[in-house]
């Protein structure tokens, strides 16, 4: 490790001082970073294929880029040299974007990790539709996981009420929804079809056999009808 460490730094300090690089990434901000070829290469299928294609692209000095904002390219290019990279809530979907647009596999894994650990109520539904966009199957799993065992807190979910059709009868059909009664799933429909009733109330029809009535109490019809 001490060795790779220390190559990585080195190889760094090459592409900062501008020591034979070979190509310039120009970003869409106008900004341009100098680098090596064969680093980019190693790193990226994307650019291991643009530089042995053939192609004019691939050969020449200056490469625009502009699958993603200058500030989330550079973090990659940092990434390629160094190893080295640091995850927020606002960088992580433009990497992991900027990762799949590379072909970058190790690195969207790891940004997929990342998403993994900071399912939550304000976010699940929403990393459930992303993970689907990028085929993060682990973070499907977990976001979906996560909205059926705290389905009883449905109204503090961001987003609940904006699920689609098909989301909801996902959710609600489920065998392993985690509703304390029968009672939280009539109320989360109900409470979902008020949020949009010109558009909701015809597809109730779709949605009510999946509500186990008999078990509902008559506290919740006179509630919520």
């Amino acid at each position: 490790d001490s060795h790779l460490k220390a190559f990585m730094a080195s190889l760094h300090k090459l592409q900062e001082n501008e020591v034979m690089t070979d190509v310039t990434l120009i970003l869409p901000d106008q900004s341009a970073i100098p680098c090596h070829k064969v680093v980019l290469m190693a790193a990226s299928p994307f650019f291991e294929t643009m530089f042995q294609s053939g192609l004019k692209e691939g050969a020449e000095q200056n490469i625009k880029l502009d699958f993603a904002d200058s500030h989330t390219i550079k973090i990659l290019v940092e990434f390629f040299y160094t190893g080295d990279i640091e995850l927020t809530e606002e960088n992580i979907k433009a990497l992991v974007a900027g990762s799949e647009f590379l072909c970058c596999k190790h690195l969207k894994a790891h940004c997929e990790e990342y998403l993994v650990d900071t399912v939550g109520l304000s976010n699940c539904i929403d990393y459930y539709r992303y993970g689907q966009v990028f085929n993060l199957k682990l973070l499907i799993k977990t976001a979906f996981d996560f909205i059926l065992f705290k389905f009883r807190e449905y109204k503090e979910m961001f987003s609940f009420d904006k699920l689609t059709e098909d989301e909801l009868v996902e959710v609600v059909s489920c065998d392993r929804l985690n509703a304390e009664n029968e009672d939280v799933v009539f109320e989360a429909v109900v409470h979902w079809v008020n949020a949009d009733p010109d558009a909701r109330e015809e597809v109730f029809p779709r949605i009510a056999p999946l509500i186990r009535f008999p078990f509902c109490s008559q506290t919740a019809f006179t509630d919520n009808i």
